[in-house]
């Protein structure tokens, strides 16, 4: 090896080698990110106000936690994914 060849480490590209994603990768790619438009698009979910906060905490990130009539709800336990 010359000393103007980029060196490769235990099976990685060099650093000058840049990944390209096939065809599927895209796709897939292109759908998550349809997904995450969706899902956090204008009018996706309710804007609400915390309980408490005299309407200086409000947004969408509350809408889980507190019910129609503005009282918190009990966390739901995470699911393991």
């Amino acid at each position: 090896m010359s000393a103007d060849e980029p060196e490769k480490k235990a099976g990685r590209p060099a650093e000058s080698e840049v990944p390209v994603p096939d065809d599927e990768a895209l796709a897939e790619a292109r759908k998550k990110v349809e997904e995450i438009d969706a899902r956090y698009g204008p009018g996706a979910r309710e804007t609400v106000v915390l309980p408490g906060s005299g309407g200086t905490v409000s947004g969408t990130a509350f809408d889980d936690y507190v019910d129609d009539d503005g009282n918190l709800k009990e966390p739901e336990p995470e699911k393991d994914s």
